[in-house]
């Protein structure tokens, strides 16, 4: 009789934990476009924190040209009016989804980001969580993609003749 009482009691637990950690969990939006003075200001922010050092700075240039895009037609659209809230259906729905297109390419990118591997070291059955914020983990993807051109250089191809770099040098036998 204890058992199905107590199992209550942990469900309900346990979904009001659930509850509270998701009510904590607030994800920031870079850009929202209220005003065009507003707009400008985070427009401006947004193109300085993607350049190299900003939060965005790992932003493709195909992305970085889509978000340009979207923000010179937000920059039209809030030019017409003073306020979002004037604008007419059709141009507030425009205005929305390339708002949210910058955001989704910005929080994608955003260097501050912690992403979390879990991995379980050899030997164990206990899992470890890795994390690191996505600027450090791009830049050691960078480091070892260098890092691998480089061997790839130094080392003789699968059929044992001289590579490239070999090649280049003239050094020869």
């Amino acid at each position: 009789m204890k058992h199905p009482i107590t199992a209550a009691m942990i469900l309900a637990a346990t979904l009001a934990l659930g509850a509270a950690a998701g009510a904590k969990e607030r994800v920031e939006r870079p850009l929202s476009a209220g005003s065009k003075a507003l707009f400008d200001d985070q427009a401006a922010a947004i193109r300085q924190q993607m350049e190299p050092g900003g939060h965005y700075e790992f932003v493709s240039a195909a992305e970085r040209s889509e978000v340009e895009q979207n923000l010179e037609a937000m920059s039209g659209l809030l030019a017409r009016h003073a306020d979002a809230g004037a604008l007419p259906d059709r141009d507030k729905a425009a205005l929305l989804k390339a708002q949210e297109n910058v955001n989704a390419i910005l929080t994608r990118n955003d260097g501050r980001r912690l992403v979390c591997e879990r991995s379980r070291p050899t030997g164990s059955h206990l899992g470890k969580d890795n994390c690191v914020t996505f600027a450090e983990r791009e830049r050691q993807r960078r480091l070892s993609e260098v890092e691998v051109r480089k061997l790839q250089m130094k080392s003789p191809g699968p059929s044992g003749l001289p590579n490239a770099s070999e090649l280049r040098g003239g050094s020869g036998n």
